[in-house]
């Protein structure tokens, strides 16, 4: 049995209209549910933990200052009273947010490829740009470890949790220094690309050691500095993420 909204008479939960007031029980049934974040089950208003994936939710306050208790407007990064940054919620249309930071979770279990194919592209795209620029400046291999420093350190820091950050820098390391001689063979012709790798050799294992490392450091101290930068200045990104 559940209560319809409207007048507050039990009915049968199979019930598709209340016969008291006519009011629509199962889209009351359902707007009281909740959507697990991690895999999209749907779940009960008090339930703690997904039963499938064992995602704990927990109850979005983010319309309060944390640190002060104000009101907060609609869009707001920082509180207009105390100056203090302010995390938007996830999902506006839900009164949950999950905690990315399951303590029942290991590092392995927190890996989720579904979740590092979009940023995947994006972060290769970025690279292959940022490096193409330094080697037609003629920076050599500097150019790739700079483009794995800005463009893994940026976006490693909008992916979910460090686990998918780390993957993320070390693929993208390693597709990057895969690309190392045909892309200064696109730019100056397979003469100075030779000439490139007989005088610096390849890179790709520091390329990949450096994603890593600057993937999970992005992603653990400046997660949030990131966040904050990218919903204020490119919000359209956090969609891919």
């Amino acid at each position: 049995m559940v209560k319809c909204s409207n007048c507050g008479v039990e009915v049968k939960s199979s019930s598709d209209f209340c016969p008291n007031c006519g009011n629509p029980i199962k889209s009351d049934e359902s707007s009281e549910k909740i959507i697990c974040s991690q895999c999209g089950n749907l779940l009960n208003p008090d339930s703690a933990f997904c039963p499938d994936c064992g995602t704990k939710v927990v109850e979005d306050k983010s319309d309060t200052c944390p640190n002060c208790g104000s009101v907060l407007s609609e869009g707001d990064i920082f509180c207009s009273e105390c100056g203090m940054g302010i995390q938007k919620k996830s999902n506006s249309s839900q009164n949950i947010k999950r905690d990315n930071l399951n303590p029942n979770q290991g590092f392995i279990e927190k890996i989720d490829f579904n979740k590092i194919i979009k940023p995947f592209i994006i972060t290769l795209i970025a690279s292959i740009v940022l490096s193409s620029i330094g080697i037609i400046i003629g920076l050599a291999w500097i150019s790739y470890i700079l483009a794995i420093i800005l463009s893994v350190g940026f976006f490693a820091g909008l992916v979910n949790n460090e686990a998918n950050a780390s993957v993320l820098g070390l693929v993208v390391g390693f597709v990057l220094g895969m690309l190392e001689y045909p892309l200064i063979e696109f730019w100056w012709g397979k003469y100075v690309a030779n000439a490139y790798e007989y005088f610096f050799g390849t890179q790709i294992i520091i390329l990949i050691i450096l994603g890593l490392i600057i993937a999970y450091l992005s992603n653990v101290f400046f997660k949030s500095n990131i966040r904050s930068f990218a919903e204020k200045n490119i919000p359209s990104i956090i969609k891919y993420f």
